[in-house]
C-alpha cells in the first residue's frame, strides 16, 4: 500500500489513501478506489480504462510506469447533468519506510535485528575473524575483519566481502556472499538518505551515479557535482540507465529496500557485474543508530577515521542537549488530500528525538509502536483531534505535501484545527522540505525541538507559522 496526495476537481470526490500496489511479471499495478461510484472510467497516458466495479465505489487498476513522478490522468464523472472529464493528478506520498507493497514480505527479513545465533561465516580463505568494527546504537549491520579481508553482513539482506587492491578473490567465498573489489570509485548511489552520510565524510568523488535529478537535491555538494557533471543522473531505483552506468564503468550499485519492490533490477545489476549492496538503516528506530551507519560508507570508501571522529562528534552533540526547563508535548504530522492525518509511531526515530529533546512525543497510543516496522501511520482527523488536541506544540511535515506558510493554511485543512491548544498559543511549526535528506541534521533538529519548547524562534529546520 501507498499513500498518495490527491489533486483536482471540485474536492467533493478523492481517490481513497492508501492505494493497493501490486508488481506482476515487472509492472507496476496500483488500484484507485473513488470516494464517489459515479465515474464510468479514466484515462492514463491515452489508454482508457473501465469501472470494474458497478454499483459500488469506482475502482480502476492500471499500470504505471513509476511511483518516483506524478500521475496526471482524466476521469469521466457522470455525477453532472451530463458526462464530463476533468484533469487529476496524484502524488506518490512513500520513502523506503512508508511504503509495502504486496510481492514483497519483509516479515521474516530481520531488518534492524542483529541475529543472537553465532554468525554463518566464520573464516575467510582459511582465516578466522580477526577483529570488529565496534558499533554502539546500530542494529542492522556488523563488519568483521578476517585478515586483509573485511565481511559486511546486513542483517536480512546478506554479506558482502571486501577484497583489497591487488588482492584476488578468495577461492572459497561462502555461496551467496556478493564480493566487491576494492576500491569502488565509480558507485551508483541509489539510497537518497546516504548521500548526507556519503558526502560528510568527504567521499563524494567515489559518487559517479545517483538517483536524484539536480533540482530535487537538498544537499549543497550534490548539487554542485551534478552541475560540474561529476556525478550523473543514472535513474530511479526502479528504471536505472544501464547502458550509461556500464559505458562510465559503474562498479557498485548502493540501494534501499525499495529494490526489492523490483527484484529484477537488482538481478539486472548483478547479471552486469555490478555489485549491489541493499541498505536498511531506514530499518533503524534508534536515531543515532541511523547516524551509525556512517561508519559503513567510511568502511566502504577508506574514510574509516572520518567516520569514527564525525560520528562521535554528531552523537556526542545529540546527547549532549540541555535538558531545559519547559517540557512539552510535541505533534509530528501531515494532513493527506482525504483529510487523513500521517503521523509516526511512538517508537519511531523522529519520535525518540523529540524525546531526546526532553519532549513528549504525541500521539503515543498504547500498541501503536507494535504494529509493523513503517514509521509511519493514517488516522482518522477525529482521532487525532482526541489525542492531539491539547499537544503543547504542532510540527507539520511538509516533505509529504509541500509546506504551509501560515496557520490559516493549516485550518484549511481541516477546521478542527482551530481548536487545539498550539494553535491558539501561536505554537505552529512547519518542517523544511529537505529535513529527510540530512541525515547528519538530527543533533540539530534535537536543538531545534528544545528551541520551540522554550519559546524561541532560532531554528536550522523548524519555522513558525504565523
Amino acid at each position: 500500500m501507498v499513500n498518495i496526495t490527491f489533486r483536482g476537481g471540485s474536492g467533493k470526490a478523492h481517490v481513497e489513501s492508501p492505494v493497493k500496489v501490486v508488481t506482476n511479471n515487472g509492472t507496476t499495478y496500483v488500484t484507485l478506489v473513488w470516494s464517489s461510484k459515479n465515474y464510468d472510467y479514466i484515462i492514463v497516458d491515452g489508454n482508457k480504462y473501465y469501472n470494474e466495479n458497478e454499483g459500488g465505489p469506482s475502482t480502476f487498476t492500471i499500470p504505471v510506469a513509476s511511483l518516483d513522478e506524478p500521475l496526471d490522468f482524466i476521469g469521466d464523472t457522470l455525477a453532472m447533468s451530463q458526462p464530463h472529464e476533468i484533469e487529476y493528478t496524484i502524488i506518490w506520498n512513500k520513502s523506503p519506510e512508508e511504503t509495502d507493497t504486496e510481492t514483497v514480505d519483509n516479515s521474516g527479513r530481520g531488518f534492524g535485528i542483529r541475529p543472537d545465533e553465532p554468525p554463518a561465516i566464520t573464516e575467510i580463505n582459511g582465516i578466522k575473524e580477526t577483529g570488529r568494527l565496534e558499533l554502539t546504537h546500530a542494529t542492522g549491520f556488523d563488519i568483521r575483519q578476517f585478515g586483509q579481508y573485511r565481511l559486511i553482513s546486513i542483517y536480512g539482506v546478506g554479506d558482502y566481502l571486501l577484497v583489497p587492491e591487488g588482492e584476488s578473490s578468495p577461492a572459497d567465498v561462502p555461496k551467496g556472499v556478493t564480493v566487491i573489489n576494492m576500491p569502488v570509485d565509480h558507485t551508483y548511489l541509489v539510497s537518497t538518505s546516504a548521500m548526507d552520510l556519503v558526502s560528510s565524510i568527504g567521499a563524494l568523488d567515489s559518487i559517479a551515479f545517483c538517483s536524484l535529478s539536480e533540482d530535487r537535491w537538498y544537499i549543497d555538494a550534490a548539487k554542485d557535482r551534478m552541475k560540474s557533471g561529476r556525478m550523473l543522473y543514472a535513474g530511479k531505483y526502479r528504471m536505472p540507465d544501464y547502458e550509461l552506468i556500464l559505458s562510465k564503468g559503474c562498479d557498485l550499485a548502493i540501494e534501499n529496500t525499495m529494490i526489492f519492490h523490483d527484484p529484477e533490477v537488482k538481478e539486472k545489476l548483478e547479471e552486469l557485474g555490478i555489485p549491489v549492496i541493499v541498505e536498511t538503516s531506514s530499518y533503524e528506530s534508534d536515531p543515532l543508530g541511523r547516524l551509525e551507519w556512517i561508519k559503513l560508507y567510511g568502511t566502504l570508501f577508506g574514510k574509516e577515521k572520518e567516520a569514527d571522529e564525525l560520528y562521535h562528534r554528531e552523537s556526542s552533540r545529540i546527547e549532549s542537549v540541555p535538558a531545559g526547563t519547559k517540557p512539552c508535548t510535541v505533534a509530528f504530522f501531515s494532513v493527506s488530500a482525504t483529510g487523513m492525518i500521517n503521523v509516526r509511531r511512538p517508537n519511531d526515530y523522529i519520535a525518540k528525538m523529540i524525546g531526546l529533546a526532553g519532549c513528549t512525543y504525541t500521539p503515543s497510543s498504547a500498541g501503536l509502536e507494535d504494529e509493523g516496522s513503517a514509521g509511519t501511520f493514517n488516522m482518522q482527523a477525529e482521532d487525532f483531534y482526541a489525542q492531539a488536541r491539547e499537544a503543547d506544540i504542532l510540527i507539520y511535515n511538509s516533505t509529504i505535501d509541500g509546506e504551509i506558510s501560515s496557520v490559516d493554511d493549516l485550518i484549511g485543512k481541516n477546521p478542527i484545527f482551530a481548536d487545539f491548544k498550539a494553535v491558539k498559543e501561536n505554537r505552529v511549526y512547519c518542517l523544511e522540505n529537505g529535513f529527510f535528506q540530512k541525515t547528519t541534521g538530527m543533533a540539530d533538529f534535537i536543538s531545534d525541538i528544545r528551541t520551540i519548547a522554550e519559546d524561541g524562534d532560532e531554528c536550522v529546520f523548524l519555522t513558525k507559522l504565523r
